[in-house]
């Protein structure tokens, strides 16, 4: 199903301007969209720059593209979905679901496609922020709210070259569904959760694969099976629905106890995966080379049961020597390998700063977020920024999990910047920034909890900046982070 999206509703605040600017209709977006309607704020736009609804599930539409965390649990708590077909849904399920979800809750005509955010500046006069967009239009809204997720720009890798090959070159982020892998020499580079879902899917058709890993990634069962129709028939049972949901949920949750160096649940996880490894490749070369060599949970963990039988195909090589250089028409490792490919195809995750690099927001005083944060991502429980009035992010920086579904904290956030704008609304004010000495001493704590984690331990992951400062991940359970969110303290905040 697709959407046929019909132009933006006009702003109604003085000035022409919207309430809001929500960028991105992907699940957090759609989220915030769907609130404010039932607080009865229309004036709102939601601005999309891919062509169709669903965010990253829109976008990444590689061979494989599922979620790892369940679909009863990986769907809005408000908007259950009974006809999931498997346990971990494909991109294409989760992006039908987010697609028919805006349909139903009115949000099409709010929603702009093809609609690329360039430039966003906070007017300190007129306490508004002015947006630009790449089509030459120019928006005006009381309140911004970013929910382009931290997984919504492709990182490619900065190997000397290239830009010289004259294959084919693309992310797993932007799949080149024209291009014929069959019969190819193809080189992936990049081995976490992307490519551990693609590469099994193309190891049958290419001539060669040769998978370029970095590091390697601890891998446990993936305990993946369709529902039957009697499954689905109790699904459709409100109060059934709710009891299965709860019970992956706290299922998940204990997996946080996983992230604990030393525990019982550590060990589990840890055991598991090395049973995985070991039953899996039998050749003790590779199975070394696939054994990482940091704590289980300092970066993600991935679930597969196809990944390790596709490396041991006799067309596939693991390459675990670093790439030094590219060439036209081949890749060159520091083993003094030379191996000649076709494709290259960049498994290599995404600048996980939050925002675009290409997009410029600016708040008070003329100063960038960019440059605000200066490439170390943070703010007030993931969701006000010192410096940025009337700016509110979605999934921002340390809210990512490891262990559940994002769309739990999602809900919990839009639920805090819901009540943040019905506060100005009651006192009839113009805007809300977070004090600094509120977020300093947030992330403070934060970082002091982070510092004793598992993700702490020495590798490298999504979570951390190149100083080595985890910006990713919330620190502990869902519940926590939720109750945190529950009621803003209004204290902490400049209103006026």
């Amino acid at each position: 199903m697709e959407a046929h999206i019909q132009p933006g509703v006009k702003g109604t605040d003085p000035g022409g301007a919207y309430h809001g600017v929500i960028l991105g209709a992907g699940v957090s977006g759609l989220c915030m969209g769907r609130a404010l309607l039932a607080a009865g704020i229309k004036s709102f736009v939601i601005i999309e720059k891919s062509a169709g609804i669903g965010g990253t599930w829109w976008d990444n539409r590689y061979p494989g593209a599922e979620c790892d965390v369940p679909a009863h649990l990986y769907s809005y708590s408000f908007d259950p979905n009974p006809d999931w077909s498997h346990v971990y849904a494909s991109r294409r399920e989760i992006q039908q679901y987010l697609t028919r979800f805006a349909d139903k809750s009115g949000l099409l005509p709010h929603i702009r496609l093809n609609a690329k955010l360039l430039e966003a500046r906070f007017d300190e006069q007129k306490a508004l922020w002015q947006l630009r967009l790449a089509n030459g239009e120019q928006l005006l809204a009381r309140h911004f709210i970013c929910s382009a997720a931290p997984l919504s720009e492709p990182k490619y890798p900065e190997i000397p070259g290239i830009k010289t090959f004259q294959g084919r070159l693309f992310h797993s982020a932007c799949w080149d569904r024209n291009y014929p892998l069959s019969g190819t020499r193809v080189a992936v580079i990049g081995t976490a959760a992307s490519a551990a879902q693609l590469v099994p899917r193309i190891a049958p058709l290419a001539r060669k694969l040769y998978v370029c890993q970095r590091s390697p990634a601890w891998i446990v069962p993936r305990a993946n099976r369709s529902y039957t129709r009697l499954e689905k028939a109790l699904f459709k049972v409100r109060p059934l629905s709710r009891m299965h949901r709860a019970v992956i949920y706290a299922i998940h949750e204990m997996d946080r106890l996983a992230f604990n160096p030393g525990g019982i649940v550590a060990k589990i996880g840890r055991g598991l995966a090395e049973f995985q490894l070991w039953r899996q490749v039998r050749n003790r070369a590779l199975r070394a080379a696939l054994r990482p060599d940091y704590p289980f949970g300092c970066k993600r963990v991935l679930l597969s049961n196809e990944y390790y039988p596709a490396l041991t195909r006799s067309n596939v090589e693991l390459v675990t020597s670093a790439i030094e250089r590219i060439e036209s028409d081949a890749i060159l490792s520091g083993d003094g390998q030379r191996r000649e490919v076709d494709a290259i195809i960049c498994a290599t995750g995404f600048n996980i700063k939050h925002v675009l690099t290409s997009t410029r927001i600016t708040g008070r005083k003329g100063i960038s977020l960019n440059e605000a944060w200066a490439n170390e991502p943070e703010a007030y429980k993931g969701v006000a920024v010192v410096g940025f009035p009337n700016l509110f992010l979605l999934l921002g920086p340390n809210t990512g999990q490891g262990h559940t579904s994002a769309i739990l904290y999602i809900e919990a956030q839009v639920n805090y910047v819901l009540q943040c704008l019905k506060e100005l609304l009651q006192q009839d004010r113009s805007f809300i920034e977070v004090k600094p000495e509120a977020m300093a001493g947030y992330n403070e704590v934060l970082q002091k909890r982070l510092a004793s984690s598992v993700w702490a331990a020495p590798c490298r992951s999504w979570y951390k900046t190149e100083s080595g400062k985890i910006i990713g991940i919330y620190p502990g359970f869902s519940f926590e982070y939720m109750r945190e969110l529950r009621k803003p303290r209004f204290e902490d905040y400049v209103i006026g």
